[in-house]
């Protein structure tokens, strides 16, 4: 069984660093919580590989360094790094907490170094986590070119 876990855990890190999480990566009842934003919604943190891969134009990839799993858990330790404007690098170092209801990730705690986060970054980081919420909550135009990246009005995690 950690053998399994520690394969969700992989794929969980190519999907952020690719922009998409696999579509069957994660249970329907998914709980999240990030150090930027506590808790948030599963559907909203669904979105977060699309938008990193907005704000970093040639991707923030992440490494994992280690993943210890156990019983029905598993921590990751991680590290991450991409530019996000011309000549600005960002680097961070994580530790993920998982949960699993079978082949899938029940909950992710995600804990980061907040004084590593540039104001500018985390700034265009919650506008877009923003404009997908309130996309979601139909509270602004469905106008075509007005969806923030990740956000497919007609796939079924949308609805």
């Amino acid at each position: 069984m950690a053998d399994r876990q520690r394969q969700l855990v992989r794929r969980f890190f190519d999907g952020l660093t690719s922009g998409a999480f696999d579509a069957d990566l994660f249970a329907d009842d998914l709980a999240c919580w990030t150090t930027a934003s506590g808790k948030m919604e599963a559907r909203l943190y669904r979105a977060v590989p699309a938008m990193l891969k907005s704000i970093f134009p040639d991707g923030l990839a992440f490494h994992i360094d280690a993943i210890i799993a156990e019983g029905d858990r598993a921590a990751a330790e991680a590290r991450s790094e991409g530019m996000f404007d011309v000549g600005q690098v960002y680097t961070n170092d994580y530790v993920f907490l998982f949960t699993f209801n079978g082949d899938r990730i029940s909950s992710v705690a995600e804990h980061l170094n907040p004084l590593r986060v540039p104001k500018a970054l985390a700034a265009r980081m919650m506008a877009a986590l923003s404009a997908w919420s309130m996309i979601r909550a139909n509270r602004i135009d469905h106008a075509p070119g007005k969806y923030p990246p990740g956000f497919d009005p007609a796939s079924r995690e949308n609805r």
